[in-house]
């Protein structure tokens, strides 16, 4: 199932783990941010002896770019490195640009957050009638994994991830196979607003519903409404088009000691929750534009970084594609992926003007403490112990 990874199980796990200091050695003649980096590299040094998978990491401080590299390989095979150019499949850090999607629809009239379901897919059952797009954005809808329908359905086989060598599975859903099969759903799991549970499906419903509303592919939309306006010339949707990514890595899993590569299930082509490659550089860009206009109004924006609330009032800790909360005294808003052997994450610490991203090919990189950790590296003296 694709997975979000969660940060903020981490503070309690990590606390006091890091020095505060930022420059322990007052008569050294480094600059202080050289001496930063140094700790990150030692954090990062068992992925940086040329044999295993890595990472790619950037830094951002004040709109600079004070760290950006990589470590360990892109490709075990051919020895290729992993760079800042190195791109990865995103997993669910895809939904905030999902989330922006639909953001900029509503501010363009297009659709409202409080439209039901139905009034986009009339061939839901009637309780679709009662879930918005507001509960899709807040992962309170109530729908069950797309991945789970489709496996009780008996059309796809189990063997994946696995290598994208052939052969492949003879069924591959689309995004619109996912709907389908969501229209089918005799009854949410619980009623809509009623409680908060992490969705993917809500996500893949989002990106239809933005295919829907525009008259374009979830694809083009994103390419010409977020990724050409930023620049982000590294950046693509996945979909059932398969388009070549250009200098990509490959993905791994570490069994029995080896590393294997897993680029391959039959649910590569289903986007929404998931599906964009990107690079930690392009990502800079996608950061600083969240400190601007230039993408939907402030006003707007701030919904993206409000938490949503339960029919009782309760706060759910997510906005729309964000997670949002406190990390040792500082306010933040984050969000992980974890898919085939990618795994990623966004931090950033928006009152501080502070962002890291880490982008890994190995299932067993844990993106999220090394995220949180180079924080503190960065942060120590803001942070509450």
């Amino acid at each position: 199932m694709k997975k979000v990874i969660s940060i903020p199980a981490l503070v309690l796990a990590l606390a006091g783990s890091f020095s505060s200091q930022a420059n322990a050695n007052p008569d050294s003649r480094q600059h202080p941010t050289d001496l930063l980096a140094e700790k990150v590299d030692r954090l990062m040094a068992p992925w940086s002896q040329g044999d295993t998978p890595g990472a790619a990491i950037i830094v951002i401080q004040d709109g600079r770019i004070v760290l950006k590299k990589g470590h360990g390989l892109a490709n075990l095979e051919s020895k290729k490195p992993i760079t800042p150019d190195t791109a990865f499949l995103l997993g669910s850090v895809t939904k905030q640009f999902t989330a922006m999607a639909v953001m900029m629809l509503a501010e363009r009239g297009k659709l409202k957050y409080d439209d039901s379901l139905s009034k986009f897919f009339p061939e839901f059952p009637p309780y679709a009638q009662k879930i918005t797009v507001r509960h899709l954005l807040h992962h309170t809808a109530g729908f069950p994994e797309y991945e789970d329908l489709f496996l009780e359905s008996g059309k796809l086989d189990k063997d994946y991830p696995r290598s994208a060598k052939p052969p492949r599975s003879s069924f591959e859903p689309t995004s619109k196979d996912a709907l389908a099969i969501l229209a089918q759903v005799k009854a949410p799991r619980f009623a809509p607003g009623k409680q908060h549970e992490y969705s993917n499906s809500g996500y893949v419903i989002l990106a239809q519903i933005v295919e829907k509303v525009s008259g374009q592919s979830f694809a083009q939309f994103l390419r010409q409404n977020i990724f050409q306006p930023l620049g982000m010339s590294r950046s693509l949707l996945y979909d059932e088009t398969r388009p070549k990514v250009q200098n990509v890595a490959t993905s791994y899993t570490l069994k029995d000691g080896v590393y294997r590569d897993i680029d391959y299930t039959p649910l590569n082509a289903i986007h929404g929750e998931d599906n964009i490659y990107s690079t930690v550089e392009d990502l800079y860009k996608w950061d600083q534009a969240l400190y601007t206009e230039r993408l939907v109004k402030a006003a707007t924006l701030q919904a993206a970084f409000t938490p949503g609330k339960l029919n009782n009032g309760q706060a759910t800790e997510y906005g729309f594609g964000w997670r949002v909360r406190k990390f040792l005294g500082l306010n933040a808003v984050g969000h992980g992926g974890s898919w085939l052997g990618f795994k990623t994450v966004i931090l950033r610490f928006p009152e501080q003007h502070f962002t890291v991203v880490v982008l890994a090919n190995l299932q067993q990189f844990d993106v999220g403490d090394i995220a949180f950790k180079i924080s503190k590296i960065y942060l120590a003296d803001r942070m509450t112990q």
